[in-house]
């Protein structure tokens, strides 16, 4: 299986798994292979993250992995015995077996066809009235949202043709709504600091 990734904003690939390390791909990186409807980002693509937590174990244990490698058979064995609720909490898991609930945990994502919220005037006001510094990286999110936003959307009325294809828009819409979360976290610690610097200073003026 070769991965195609969106890096600086180009679409570089093929590679195979060994090679998306060295190209640069981040958990953070949009991919896409045959058989995936859309791109998504390389941590919630299970092949890779399961190559990836392999790599890192592997690296961090150079026993063990010489010793999975001389006896592959054990590992098959020890998968197959795997329980399937391991990844329900403990209090919570003779319950989900009881009732039968599927061991499978799906993330639900986000709707990335609507647009994503402005955080562009609320970030104007924290970095007013709270911090500036955590405010500016509030609003630089912000406003990067609203570009990504604008692009997915873009189209060339020159010559009455799209520029992207409608993946390349999905990425766009989904980088938005990425840098959207990213504001809304900073626009989260800029308030904490306002409100703690605040507090700090009405207890020495008082």
């Amino acid at each position: 299986m070769k991965y195609f990734a969106m890096i600086d904003g180009e679409r570089r690939g093929p590679f195979t798994l060994e090679e998306l390390h060295s190209a640069g791909v981040t958990p953070d990186t949009y991919v896409w292979c045959k058989g995936m409807d859309d791109w998504k980002k390389a941590e919630d693509v299970a092949d890779i993250c399961r190559f990836y937590r392999q790599r890192i174990f592997n690296l961090m244990h150079p026993s063990a992995a010489s010793a999975e490698q001389s006896n592959p058979t054990d590992k098959q064995n020890a998968d197959s015995d795997e329980d399937p609720y391991a990844d329900f909490p403990i209090s919570f898991r003779r319950y989900a077996r009881q009732a039968g609930a599927d061991p499978e945990i799906r993330e639900v994502e986000p709707d990335y066809n609507h647009r994503p919220t402005s955080l562009i005037p609320l970030s104007v006001i924290l970095l007013v009235l709270c911090c500036p510094i955590t405010g500016f990286v509030a609003l630089y999110y912000a406003i990067m949202s609203r570009k990504a936003w604008n692009e997915a959307h873009r189209s060339n009325q020159d010559h009455n043709k799209e520029i992207y294809t409608d993946s390349e828009r999905q990425a766009f819409s989904r980088q938005a709504h990425e840098y959207a979360r990213l504001a809304r976290m900073w626009c989260g610690i800029t308030f904490f600091f306002g409100f703690f610097a605040g507090a700090i200073l009405s207890k020495f003026l008082l």
